[in-house]
């Protein structure tokens, strides 16, 4: 962190299982120093070694933005039910749900695809590690007060920006754990859906201390997310799970 830089200030907040979130997307994503080997050859050995938990394989085709004439594979990995994903390419590993519980369960499917692939990405550092969750609130009532602190939302709900058809906004800044990027607003195609996009990450983490690393940036993730929203998405929640029912 640059030594001039102020630091993303939220107030201390317990972190807390609820029955309910809000979540579309979580990913962990772990970058490394590129594999030659993997721009042009599939990782048979690696698909073999997650192939009990993650049975279902395919290969995606893109351009790459940094050389758009060549073409960059990207290797899926999907568990039984399709609940779960791993991402492959020559430069990251990372794992995806679309069906989050809780934290504890998030960090143990990481734990196992990192014990198992590691040795396969041939490095003992991530270049990056980052941790990313796509929150989607459904505005129940049209009435966007209540719903996300009014501090983000204060002239689009008291009408100063008039009719509005497109309404994101994004900050990048730092943070105890690394540096973060938050994104906010209504999602485009779904004018009563309303996106809380928080991306906290660190870079040159040691391989070893990856699974800490994550395990921060989540608790300051939770942080932003309780200062994001407002009372209604609190009630949404619902009360607090016991401890024993979230392991």
């Amino acid at each position: 962190m640059e030594e001039s830089a102020s630091i993303l200030t939220l107030p201390d907040v317990d972190r807390v299982h609820f029955k309910k979130n809000f979540i579309k997307t979580a990913v962990c994503e772990l970058r490394f120093p590129a594999l030659l080997e993997f721009e042009t050859n599939p990782p048979t050995l690696l698909q073999k070694e997650l192939r009990k938990d993650f049975p279902h394989y395919e290969r995606q085709q893109s351009i790459r933005i940094d050389q758009p004439t060549e073409k960059e594979y990207k290797h899926l990995l999907r568990s039984k039910k399709g609940d779960w994903l791993v991402s492959f390419k020559s430069t990251s590993i990372a794992l995806e749900t679309g069906r989050y519980t809780h934290f504890e369960n998030f960090l143990e499917q990481l734990e196992l695809v990192l014990k198992r692939s590691l040795r396969f990405l041939d490095t003992d550092f991530f270049t990056r590690v980052g941790l990313r969750y796509i929150n989607e609130i459904k505005i129940e009532d049209s009435v966007l007060d209540g719903w996300i602190r009014d501090d983000l939302i204060g002239p689009l709900s008291r009408g100063v920006y008039g009719t509005v058809e497109r309404f994101i906004q994004e900050v990048r800044g730092h943070a105890s754990s690394g540096k973060y990027t938050f994104r906010h607003g209504f999602v485009s195609d779904k004018p009563d859906l309303y996106s809380i996009d928080m991306d906290f990450y660190n870079e040159t983490i040691e391989a070893d201390q990856t699974l800490t690393k994550v395990t921060e940036l989540n608790k300051e993730s939770f942080k932003l997310f309780w200062w994001t929203i407002g009372p209604k998405i609190k009630e949404r929640l619902g009360n607090p799970l016991p401890a024993s029912e979230t392991r």
